[in-house]
């Protein structure tokens, strides 16, 4: 895949994760332009008595109120538009992956902040990445440290997708927010602070080509011919 595809795939998943369920007004908002009951209308009135066949009589516990329909169409809505259908298939390619890399794409392209969808490929990037670190052991206190940056470098790399003028976290920065000196963090984490945000780079790839290869268009199969 090239960057031009992965950009096209980026564009379209920000179009088709976001959420639009804002589009249509809420019941307490439709209740309160058209009220259910107009009471003022038909007075409460006591309690009396209507006659059934037969001539028997029952009593009659309410009163009849006027009601207003609380709809303005005659018709319902469809339960979805036009807009949202066309990005079905983006939606349904999206759903095919697994959990660590649906939950990226939530979250990087859909502004999907669930917690659980940050847990999920965090950890998936951290338990990737301690395989590399088994080669070098370290010291507890800085494999805690960069614990702390996994979720740094997600959002790094996430705001660096969305944003092209986006200016990356400066190294010194990221030392006073660790609270460390700077020469400590040229020294050793910023190897690692590279690796993470290559780790998750290399998720969104993986994931955005997928989602294009699992979801046919007519677009990229004539970028590609």
């Amino acid at each position: 895949m090239n960057a031009q595809q992965l950009e096209y795939a980026r564009t379209e998943l920000t179009k088709a994760l976001v959420d639009m369920s804002g589009g249509t007004k809420g019941q307490l908002e439709a209740f309160s332009e058209n009220p259910p009951a107009d009471k003022d209308h038909y007075p409460r009135l006591k309690i009396h008595k209507i006659q059934l066949e037969g001539g028997r009589e029952t009593c009659m516990l309410t009163t009849p109120t006027y009601a207003l329909e609380t709809r303005s169409r005659k018709r319902p809505m469809p339960p979805m538009n036009e807009f949202e259908f066309s990005l079905c298939s983006w939606r349904r390619a999206v759903n095919t992956l697994n959990e660590s890399q649906n939950a990226w794409l939530n979250y990087c392209y859909g502004f999907n902040l669930k917690f659980e969808y940050q847990v999920l490929f965090c950890k998936h990037i951290w338990e990737k990445y301690q395989k590399h670190l088994s080669d070098s052991p370290i010291q507890t206190k800085v494999k805690k440290r960069l614990i702390s940056l996994v979720w740094l470098a997600a959002q790094d790399v996430a705001a660096k997708n969305n944003n092209e003028t986006y200016k990356e976290y400066a190294g010194s920065a990221l030392a006073n927010l660790m609270s460390i000196s700077r020469s400590t963090w040229c020294e050793i984490y910023a190897p690692h602070w590279a690796r993470l945000k290559q780790a998750f780079e290399e998720l969104d790839e993986e994931a955005l080509e997928l989602v294009l290869n699992r979801r046919p268009d007519p677009i990229i199969d004539e970028v590609n011919d």
